[in-house]
């Protein structure tokens, strides 16, 4: 029996041409809520991008797994939280300062960006959001930062990965980057929200699309890919749906005849 469903954002729940939660999912979500079955969201976004894009609007989950499961929290209170290395933070500073690489910052309540150029502006485009604001970069010196984005080439991200010990990284567009704390990852995220309601591993669903959802999809009782994702993550997924655009996760919920 299904207690709790985790779900991607981009690509999984919204897409860059349907920057909104169908009528048709929220209906679903909706009647999975009557049904006791806890729901939430597991993504690299922060609170303020989810925010902006409207997501609580139009569904409030029972809780948020942001920043590939670095942070997250309910309505009540954080439940787990994972920040990357305070010496790696201080390397990936020095690095994009030498390189003048574009990077931004994610800490609990701020995200920030060192400066703009076409890589920034072309990944944001792509995902709905507003370019961050620019700040130092020093300033990551002094918070927690639990993800940090590389706005680069491959070439430049592996580079940098190269000099930290205790981040790894996930591509999430052409030029743009998730660094996050090495014993991260949304599936760790998941451990904790389950250990925190009490749910067995056994009793859960996820939906996703991209390399980041790659552990989260095997992790779960039922892994459910989007029909548009990556190859390495249907291919660990136990079943693929059909795309945002053709509503999937609906199709997908009445597959496993969790909705009518």
């Amino acid at each position: 029996m299904i207690k709790a469903i985790f779900f991607d954002i981009d690509e999984t729940l919204i897409s860059k041409n349907h920057p909104q939660i169908s009528d048709g999912v929220v209906n679903a979500l909706k009647c999975l809520r009557e049904k006791g079955i806890k729901l939430f969201i597991a993504s690299g976004r922060h609170a303020l991008e989810i925010e902006e894009l409207g997501i609580n609007d139009k569904f409030i989950f029972d809780g948020y797994l942001t920043l590939n499961g670095g942070y997250c929290y309910n309505q009540k209170e954080v439940i787990y939280k994972n920040p990357i290395n305070k010496e790696d933070i201080a390397r990936i500073v020095s690095y994009i300062s030498e390189h003048n690489l574009a990077c931004s910052f994610v800490e609990s309540n701020d995200l920030y960006v060192n400066l703009v150029n076409d890589y920034v502006v072309e990944a944001q485009k792509s995902i709905n959001t507003s370019i961050p604001p620019v700040k130092d970069a020093k300033r990551a010196l002094e918070n927690d930062v639990y993800q940090v984005n590389p706005f680069v080439g491959e070439e430049d991200v592996i580079k940098l990965t190269a000099e930290l010990e205790n981040c790894k990284y996930t591509k999430w567009h052409d030029g743009a980057y998730d660094l996050i704390a090495k014993n991260g990852g949304k599936q760790e995220g998941i451990k904790a929200v389950l250990k925190y309601y009490g749910i067995k591993l056994e009793e859960t669903m996820a939906f996703g699309d991209g390399h980041n959802d790659v552990d989260m999809l095997k992790l779960v009782g039922i892994g459910v890919c989007m029909a548009n994702g990556h190859p390495e993550t249907i291919a660990c997924s136990d079943y693929v749906t059909d795309t945002v655009e053709n509503d999937g996760i609906v199709s997908a919920l009445k597959h496993f005849k969790l909705i009518d």
